[in-house]
């Protein structure tokens, strides 16, 4: 795939998200030795036990499950970039990306607040929860446990191989603008690997649960069947970084198909059903998905 980065690197940026949260954990090692021994282990490194010094706490529990779901908004909006996590977002996405961040943001220091401000009411439920496994001193100060919550979005610019500047011999420089390029380029198609790696997904759904089986049965679905479509729809508008067309070809084909459809009418409708999924069809068997490439 040919990678245009000079323009992607000008119509793109770079993003990293960073939660940390409380986990309420912490390695019980005279429990652990307990265990082992009661089982005859040769080694304590035979079993790890962990407890949770809050066995049934709802506000931590809410912090755990709001972090994953601003991580899938993450995810969802951008696409891979580098093995650390870093991602790769159009601009044109950013204003949308950054309002919805924001909010996320907002909303888990909500829960964080939420939690501290019951923090020591916890830890004395926590005594009667844990029984013998309670240990006061297990637990940090309130102070302590708000620094170890943080969000974070980094924003920077997707260098290019101008970027190098380097005072050494033009040969040594220019095998390194060579090898860092062929690395940008890869990172590029790896982002768009993804981008058809998700429009394949939503439409391999879609066909399976459209499917009429043999004894007549309507296979069930969601109506997020409709609306994942809709949303890829709309997301592969900006993430199509290279402009690739056949993304775009397969993407307007999706579109058109489920143009006006909704999901009773897929549900109800015998003819709207097996429509659809003729047109769904047809994209998986006329685009290269490139699935034999992993």
């Amino acid at each position: 795939m040919t990678t245009p980065v000079a323009g992607i690197a000008r119509s793109s940026i770079l993003v990293d998200l960073f939660i940390s949260t409380y986990s309420g954990r912490k390695l019980d090692r005279k429990t652990q030795d307990e265990v082992t021994a009661s089982k005859g282990a040769a080694s304590k490194r035979a079993a790890s036990v962990s407890k949770h010094l809050f066995a049934e706490c709802k506000e931590l529990d809410a912090i755990t499950k709001f972090q994953a779901s601003a991580r899938q908004t993450h995810y969802r909006l951008t696409l891979p970039w580098s093995d650390a996590g870093t991602r790769l977002i159009p601009a044109a996405k950013f204003l949308e990306y950054k309002e919805r961040m924001t909010k996320h943001e907002e909303e888990f220091n909500d829960l964080v607040e939420a939690f501290l401000n019951k923090y020591d009411t916890l830890v004395a439920a926590a005594a009667f929860q844990l029984g013998t496994l309670f240990d006061r001193t297990e637990y940090p100060t309130r102070e302590q446990v708000r620094r170890k919550f943080s969000f974070n979005v980094a924003v920077m610019p997707m260098p290019t191989s101008g970027d190098f500047r380097l005072d050494i011999e033009n040969e040594v420089q220019q095998e390194l603008i060579d090898a860092y390029e062929e690395r940008i380029a890869t990172q590029v198609n790896t982002a768009m690997r993804d981008a058809w790696d998700r429009l394949h997904a939503v439409l391999t759904r879609i066909s399976d649960r459209l499917t009429v089986d043999e004894d007549g049965t309507k296979r069930k679905f969601h109506d997020t069947l409709v609306t994942n479509a809709d949303e890829i729809c709309d997301l592969l508008t900006t993430l199509n970084v290279t402009q690739d067309p056949a993304l775009e070809r397969a993407r307007a084909r999706l579109n058109e198909a489920l143009l006006g459809v909704s999901p009773d009418e897929l549900r109800k409708e015998d003819s709207t059903r097996a429509e659809v999924k003729q047109k769904v069809d047809k994209i998986l068997s006329d685009f290269d998905w490139g699935l034999g490439d992993e």
